[in-house]
């Protein structure tokens, strides 16, 4: 199944720093947040400091599109050997796996270290309340996941049954 998306595909480039290169202190995972991730700063610990304050895991519906606006930065251990990678997402909300949606991203080069992209969710496609596993994936590999929560107000329901003409006469023709 393929949900709706929009999504915004961005290269990042390191160069190792003692201790702070971002790639080391976030290596195989996806750092979540509701704005876009800087793409530089004045050095790599200043940088990874920036991410780790800007992320997050709980994000709220906007209630006017009824969707989550979510940026996302993944962070390789190695190298991205290929052009095309994927990005998965799963509802683990009740401790299995389901696959929900999934698309195709491309790099302008090989050899990235750093994916950065961002997607909209729509309730209508992920449901909420739910808690999601992202991933990226090459070759069946994968480089690099992170989980999230999309929360907003659930669907009240009165309790109410209140069936249609059409319902009610089709049952008397049943008995």
């Amino acid at each position: 199944m393929r949900a709706p998306l929009v999504i915004l595909a961005v290269l990042i480039a390191f160069t190792s720093v003692a201790g702070a290169n971002p790639n080391k202190v976030f290596a195989s995972r996806i750092m979540m947040s509701d704005k876009r991730f800087p793409l530089q700063a004045k050095s790599a610990s200043a940088y990874t400091a920036k991410i780790k304050s800007q992320s997050k895991t709980n994000f709220w519906e906007n209630k006017e599109t009824k969707s989550w606006k979510i940026h996302f930065i993944g962070f390789l251990k190695q190298p991205l050997n290929d052009l095309e990678y994927l990005v998965k997402i799963y509802d683990v909300t009740n401790r299995q796996q389901m696959l929900l949606s999934t698309f195709e991203q491309f790099t302008d080069s090989r050899g990235q270290n750093t994916l950065t992209s961002s997607v909209v969710l729509e309730r209508k496609s992920f449901g909420v309340n739910k808690e999601l596993l992202i991933t990226m994936e090459s070759k069946g590999k994968v480089l690099a996941s992170g989980r999230l929560k999309i929360l907003g107000e659930g669907d009240k329901f009165s309790g109410k049954v209140d069936f249609s003409e059409d319902e009610a006469g089709s049952k008397k023709e049943e008995e």
